[in-house]
């Protein structure tokens, strides 16, 4: 019996410790993602800080065929359902996506589609993102929240959303409003979207006072909303250009946005 229940137990701790997304969520996957915010190398649900995790992190994954490409999403799964104005979603966002648990939804926070990896891992991006990266704004007080690095295959077939829908690359970069609610589990079901090949998660906490809230949330609203900035030339390389943060050949303007998520 007791060699049954000591393999059990390590069967439990192998399963928890090679888990990269966080316990009970869907998709899932067990295949690492490698993410840095500076020299902080990402392991499945460390806590960072706000400032740290501020601008946009390095990515690497070592890809099965050079040739496949990828579409990575980053997603809060802890919102409050209850601090999520309805009324300002469109019927796309509705009902609230599913997030880490009951009474919890969603807020997108980065999408970029059309990457591809090199040989040895590093990440190649020629075209600019969906939704611009958004660092981690969790409302003061809350418990700490779960934001989920999801990495697809994109396939034939994939295109970016319809101009109508509140994630379209313009509007999702307009209004803040359109990354709330954005449901994981049906983009992994949607036309063009492969397999979930890796992941990885952090988690932040924000035990500050309150503050205003962005549009989207109930409550006082602040102009919070993403402004498209302009959009940067398509380059693989590695060397920057001013204005723009450049990581691992993807190119990102350096804005900051006050946003909740």
């Amino acid at each position: 019996m007791y060699p049954l229940v000591h393999a059990l137990g390590a069967s439990l701790l192998i399963a928890c410790a090679s888990a990269q997304t966080p316990p009970g969520t869907s998709p899932a996957t067990n295949n690492p993602l490698t993410v840095n915010y500076g020299s902080t190398e990402v392991t499945p649900g460390i806590q960072l800080e706000r400032m740290e995790t501020s601008t946009i992190p390095t990515f690497a994954y070592q890809p099965s065929s050079p040739s496949q490409t990828y579409t990575l999403l980053m997603v809060d799964l802890s919102i409050p359902s209850t601090r999520v104005d309805s009324s300002a979603l469109s019927p796309e966002q509705l009902p609230l996506a599913p997030g880490v648990s009951a009474n919890r939804t969603t807020r997108l926070h980065f999408w970029q589609a059309g990457l591809t990896f090199s040989a040895n891992g590093t990440l190649v991006n020629t075209t600019e993102p969906v939704a611009y990266y958004n660092g981690p704004m969790p409302p003061a007080g809350d418990i700490p929240h779960d934001y989920v690095f999801y990495l697809f295959v994109q396939e034939e077939g994939f295109a970016p959303p319809a101009d109508d829908s509140p994630f379209n690359v313009e509007n999702v970069n307009e209004e803040s409003s359109n990354r709330s609610s954005f449901d994981v589990r049906k983009f992994a079901e949607g036309e063009g979207v492969g397999e979930l090949v890796a992941a990885n998660y952090i988690v932040v906490q924000n035990p500050g006072a309150s503050a205003t809230m962005s549009s989207g949330m109930a409550g006082p609203t602040a102009t919070g909303g993403a402004v498209m900035p302009p959009s940067p030339s398509p380059f693989t390389g590695s060397a920057g250009k001013l204005g723009a943060r450049s990581v691992l050949g993807l190119t990102v303007l350096g804005s900051v946005m006050a946003l909740w998520g």
